[in-house]
């Protein structure tokens, strides 16, 4: 018997609530619509005074045995992901993935400062922990607390734009791989240049327009809404990834993204 996912979710959710020292559930991306089987996955960020033990987190999904496909407890522990345990649902991986109230506040904090300007390992980008929990759903808030973090994220601070933007800006002018690349019209090691320097591109494209950069993914939609961009920036940049497939035209990709450089600076 198939039963239906968000009900299956709530249930969930509801019993975790329930758990001693739990404050807040959220879910990332919002509850509708809620991802297929082979769509994506579904991301459950659960904020704790004490993160309760596996043996804890175990006897909740136990409940709901016939309800979940598969469990499992423990699947990484600790780091930017906290601690996180796996039920699937319809076929539908779902993280439910818990951390403790105290070090999200620093950790917040310290990104919030600028102290983290660009990606980590595994390709995190701390930035991209503002944007989720600036637009998280909320399941469960006792107190508040990821209701009072989605009204500190409401305002992207002057001071960290400035600080993302000109980290950013100033990586853009080590062009040394770049031109290399197109001298010798090596595709391959072009595009691992160029995609270094779109990343540093997008993040301070972002911060230039007081947006938290959420990760890789979507990013032309939220390029489209901008008001500061360089002109027709969206096709321009595809345009610089297919030029530069080709060693033919390499030179023109690499003539075009200096064209978007410099129309960014006048941002």
């Amino acid at each position: 018997m198939v039963h239906d996912t968000e009900d299956v979710l709530n249930k969930l959710t509801d019993r975790i609530s329930l758990i001693d020292g739990v404050q807040s559930i959220g879910i990332s991306g919002g509850k509708t619509p809620l991802p297929k089987a082979g769509e994506g996955d579904i991301d459950i960020f659960i904020y704790c005074d004490i993160i309760p033990g596996p043996k804890a987190r175990q006897k909740v999904l136990d409940q709901f045995a016939d309800l979940l496909e598969e469990v499992r407890i423990n699947v990484f522990e600790g780091g930017h992901w906290g601690i996180g345990d796996l039920a699937i649902i319809n076929g539908v991986e779902t993280w439910l993935m818990y951390f403790a109230t105290d070090e999200t506040l620093r950790d917040l904090g310290s990104i919030l400062n600028g102290d983290y300007p660009d990606r980590l390992d595994n390709y995190y980008y701390p930035i991209g922990r503002c944007a989720m929990l600036k637009n998280i759903s909320i399941l469960y808030d006792k107190n508040d607390f990821l209701c009072l973090l989605k009204e500190r994220l409401s305002k992207y601070p002057d001071s960290l734009a400035a600080k993302l933007a000109g980290y950013h800006m100033e990586a853009l002018e080590d062009t040394e791989d770049l031109e290399r690349a197109v001298m010798r019209k090596d595709v391959l090691f072009y595009h691992f240049a160029i995609d270094m320097a779109i990343d540093h591109f997008l993040q301070a494209l972002f911060a230039i327009n007081r947006t938290y950069f959420p990760s890789r993914k979507r990013t032309l939609g939220f390029i489209e809404d901008f008001d500061k961009k360089p002109k027709g920036c969206c096709k321009r940049l595809l345009e610089v990834v297919k030029l530069g497939s080709c060693p033919e035209s390499i030179g023109q990709s690499y003539e075009l993204w200096c064209k978007l450089i410099d129309e960014l600076k006048e941002q």
